[in-house]
């Protein structure tokens, strides 16, 4: 299937989908026990999984998976929020932004 046709948005709403992620990243290093902003990282993450897989973006796909994952184990009590684990998604949410470069110059991750 050509999704090439859609690519316009998918950059759109990823670069959305990267800001809520942002702030929600610098908010959850202030309020590691907010639930809202957990889940929210958790809401962005899932969709930005399921957009990267329908566009064929296998290592966007893959990262966000990875964070849906951590996030889910947050949500369900079984891993805390420290200061490394916000050190790592800033990492996550940097990877990401170069993975949308290289899809906006290259159409390729």
């Amino acid at each position: 299937m050509d999704v090439s046709q859609y690519l316009e948005i998918f950059i759109d709403e990823t670069n959305g989908h990267l800001q809520t992620l942002s702030d929600s990243i610098m908010q959850l290093e202030k309020e590691p026990e907010n639930k809202d902003v957990i889940n929210e990282i958790f809401r962005a993450a899932h969709s930005l999984k399921g957009m990267a897989g329908t566009m064929g973006f296998k290592r966007m796909q893959r990262l966000t998976h990875d964070m849906e994952n951590v996030f889910s184990e947050i949500r369900n009590d079984k891993l805390k929020v420290t200061s490394d684990l916000v050190d790592i998604l800033f990492q996550c949410l940097d990877a990401l932004e170069a993975y949308l470069d290289n899809i906006i110059n290259a159409q390729d991750e």
